[in-house]
């Protein structure tokens, strides 16, 4: 297939102007390639999926993190980038990304996650004005009435991950909830307009936490945990949009790509966090 073919298909499943602004999308490396047929789908790059890669006898990657955000300026292999693009041209492969503009696709990042966590998608949190039936992050409805607890126990299980969050204004009767992939918080003024009972985001601040303390239930539970699922709809998606004769094979990367541990068992938190304001106390001048 014609890298050409393969980046009009994606232009057209997922128009880049439906993508957050300033983001890297499309084309980021070609490597001297001009026909592909052997595609690996990855949430981002480090040198284990690149090594995946030509073991696979890939000649092209889909990222959904991009890989070259911030402009270079040189590429040297003494910077994490720099030494990953030069690994990916020595080894004559593309690599095409697809980020927020998969977020804002129907069956995107955050409706991916909705649908693992057995809720029922009602619309998008921020419709999008040019293109129909696409947005940023998704409106879901709970099959039945929930709990804090139950909702945490679900998105603990779902995600495989501790989790950070704050009380909303009901600790029950919890059904609408709002969702955004990945860093979120700017929506959060988006997830109280539409009257959401919780909203499930990553990388939400301490002072977040403070703004919606009280009126909205927030969810951390980590940015990879959130988008785990990605490379999954993204080999679907592909596969459904692409003839058959135009590749060889689209496959989902083995490597998980997550930098972040956890340490300790994190269901000690709260009873240590308690703990230590308890022993500060005893030492406090009245």
């Amino acid at each position: 297939m014609r890298i050409e073919k393969l980046l009009k298909t994606i232009e057209d499943v997922f128009p880049k102007d439906t993508a957050m602004e300033g983001d890297r999308i499309g084309l980021q490396i070609q490597s001297g390639r001009k026909e592909i047929n052997n595609l690996l789908v990855t949430l981002e790059i480090d040198e284990q999926v690149i090594d995946e890669a030509v073991k696979r006898k890939t000649d092209c990657i889909i990222t959904f993190h991009p890989l070259i955000y911030s402009p270079l300026t040189s590429i040297q292999e003494n910077d994490r980038v720099g030494k990953l693009v030069t690994k990916i041209i020595s080894n004559s492969i593309a690599l095409i990304s697809i980020h927020t503009n998969f977020d804002a696709f129907s069956q995107g990042t955050s409706s991916i996650l909705a649908k693992k966590l057995n809720l029922k998608i009602t619309g998008f949190l921020v419709p999008n004005k040019l293109y129909k039936n696409t947005g940023m992050g998704i409106i879901a409805q709970t099959k039945k009435p929930m709990t804090e607890n139950e909702l945490l126990k679900i998105v603990q299980s779902t995600c495989s991950s501790p989790i950070r969050f704050s009380h909303g204004n009901k600790m029950s009767g919890i059904e609408k909830i709002a969702i955004v992939g990945g860093s979120g918080s700017s929506f959060i003024d988006f997830a109280l307009e539409n009257d959401a009972d919780a909203f499930i985001t990553a990388d939400i601040t301490y002072h977040t936490f403070h703004k919606a303390n009280g009126k909205l239930m927030l969810i951390d539970p980590g940015h990879h945990e959130m988008e785990k699922f990605v490379p999954e709809g993204l080999v679907k998606l592909l596969k459904e949009n692409l003839s058959q004769k135009d590749y060889t094979k689209i496959v989902q990367s083995d490597i998980i790509t997550n930098p972040v541990f956890y340490y300790p068992d994190t269901e000690k938190y709260s009873v240590l966090q308690r703990q230590n304001l308890i022993n500060n106390k005893k030492y406090m001048v009245n």
